[in-house]
């Protein structure tokens, strides 16, 4: 079965239903979609693109498959997983210098605390504590409307440290890229579909599963969080101008009165869309069921984002029509709240360049 770009119907509201009937059945088709000793790939992109059943850990096993750490394959996982956290285990051994053996780990000689010398340990040092001190900064704020992530019982500290650790080992692994602000909204999803799995034992390694599956959902958006590709074929400002031509092609109207009317530069809101693929502008369950769509469509997860976006600017097409640049701005900078299915409908029903 050729799978079809974004979901090729809108989810109806008994389909939605924890205990309905069709709910039922699509968690029985996944499951035994699951259960094959090779797992056609193709068919669960086709069936996540209509939403993963919120049940018996299915989101976080389909999600570890389409994002490539766990192979089609099921005969390798225990292996892969074995040997994948325990390299993620040693990654935090090496690369991590606690504070508390500091003076065991760092020279005392032939170095000096106030060094600036590139080689220097100490400095390295320092400049390790300043980027987890940004880190730790951004991951409190992550979902503070959540307690999982913002609670101050020993549970949420905990998600919060492991959040920060794998995001760490991140910028430590990537220096030509290392951690950019708004990075830890990209880790959350994962973490948590990961942290919240039904497995118990797999729970426990979310930190590690979550760091390589970022590291596969960041590494094909990586250009938009490089400065030095702002200005070219690639980076931020070229996928904005990507969105801008989308607009156009999707509805001229509405792009003339977006953007020559009222000229609301896009960067003005756009960017935080592109860059933190849409976590901030929904509540996170819905965010979740958008990265259903956006891990599996097989047109490639730029053009679904793409779709996504200008689905969203044509979903609230009559009330952009009706404002000016200040009342545009406000909404478009604030999302009013929308029936996220109706997002993902109107997605697929665009024809992009």
């Amino acid at each position: 079965m050729e799978p079809k770009p974004i979901s090729s119907r809108r989810a109806t509201a008994e389909e939605q239903g924890a205990d309905s009937p069709a709910f039922e059945s699509r968690v029985r088709t996944f499951k035994s979609t699951l259960q094959a000793s090779s797992i056609d790939l193709q068919e669960l992109k086709y069936l996540t693109n209509s939403g993963i059943p919120d049940r018996d850990g299915l989101r976080a096993i389909v999600w570890k498959i389409l994002l490539g750490y766990l192979p089609p394959d099921q005969k390798n996982w225990d292996r892969i997983l074995a040997r994948k956290r325990n390299e993620y285990a040693n990654f935090c051994k090496d690369l991590i210098i606690e504070p508390s053996h500091g003076s065991e780990e760092l020279p005392t000689t032939d170095d000096h605390p106030l060094s600036q010398n590139t080689s220097s340990v100490w400095n390295a040092y320092f400049k390790d504590a300043e980027m987890h001190e940004q880190i730790e900064r951004d991951v409190m704020r992550t979902h503070p409307d959540m307690h999982f992530f913002s609670g101050s019982d020993g549970a949420a500290v905990t998600h919060r440290k492991e959040m920060i650790r794998a995001l760490f080992i991140f910028a430590k692994l990537n220096p030509g890229l290392t951690y950019i602000q708004g990075m830890n909204e990209l880790l959350a999803p994962l973490y948590y579909t990961f942290r919240t799995d039904i497995d118990e034992d797999a729970a426990k390694h979310a930190e590690a599963d979550a760091f390589y599956c970022f590291i596969d959902l960041i590494s094909e958006f990586r250009d938009n969080f490089c400065q030095s590709l702002d200005n070219s074929q690639l980076g931020i400002k070229a996928m904005m101008g990507r969105l801008v031509d989308a607009l156009q092609a999707a509805d001229q109207e509405l792009w003339l009165h977006i953007n020559i009317k009222n000229k609301v530069n896009m960067q003005f809101y756009s960017f935080r869309w592109i860059t933190l693929l849409l976590t901030q502008e929904f509540p996170f369950p819905d965010v979740v069921r958008l990265w259903d769509t956006l891990l599996s469509d097989s047109a490639g997860r730029t053009k679904c984002l793409l779709q996504l976006c200008v689905a969203m600017l044509c979903n609230i097409r009559s009330e952009l029509l009706q404002g000016d640049f200040s009342q545009n701005l406000k909404m478009l900078q604030r999302y009013p709240p929308v029936d996220v299915n109706a997002i993902l409908y109107k997605a697929q029903q665009l024809t992009l360049p």
